[in-house]
């Protein structure tokens, strides 16, 4: 965008607070509404405007230095609540202490490991429009929201599948150990959407 290195530094301020404030009132919200999925593709839906925005401007960056730098808040503003809200729907579906534990800490390696490509896609060579690093956030973000739509459909047809089972049928069915050992495959175990 061309500014000075100290101005530059002072610049991230503002994007990171739209960040951070995102991440916390989205997060406040879902836990109340007890929904995460619109959450999620909300934010992802954040981050596809942002890209796109910055996937055409960037190249007469001097010409939309304003647009650019609300991309780039809204970039932030999109990409911090998603993994508190990807960790916590994680966390919601997995029955079982062991299996809870795994699965957060499988969510925040993978989540954590982001970085490394994010650091390879931006090239140099492609400055000031970066089409690799632009257009590989952008596909991510599209995909993040065809997933997180998957698996909502995919939770909720589980849902509906084990809608009437009662308690009581299900112990006739399987039996209390059976029944403890099925764990999140369980008829009586209902996922969070």
């Amino acid at each position: 965008m061309g500014f000075q290195s100290t101005t530059a530094q002072l610049m991230t301020a503002p994007a990171y607070t739209c960040g951070a404030i995102s991440a916390l009132v989205v997060g406040i919200i879902a836990d109340k509404v007890g929904w995460r999925m619109p959450f999620i593709v909300g934010s992802q839906s954040l981050l596809v405007v942002a890209y796109s925005i910055l996937f055409s401007k960037a190249a007469a960056i001097a010409d939309n230095v304003a647009l650019c730098y609300v991309a780039i808040c809204m970039a932030c503003a999109g990409v911090y609540p998603i993994l508190p809200g990807c960790n916590a729907w994680t966390i919601n579906n997995l029955y079982g202490l062991e299996k809870r534990n795994a699965g957060i800490a499988f969510m925040i390696a993978v989540g954590n490991c982001g970085g490394i490509p994010g650091s390879f896609i931006f090239l140099s060579k492609e400055s000031p429009r970066y089409p690799t690093g632009f257009g590989s956030s952008l596909s991510f973000a599209l995909a993040g929201i065809a997933s997180a739509l998957t698996l909502e459909f995919l939770y909720w047809r589980h849902n509906k599948k084990y809608e009437g089972v009662t308690e009581e049928d299900a112990m006739a069915t399987y039996g209390e150990e059976k029944l403890e050992r099925m764990g999140d495959h369980s008829p009586l175990f209902k996922y969070a959407l």
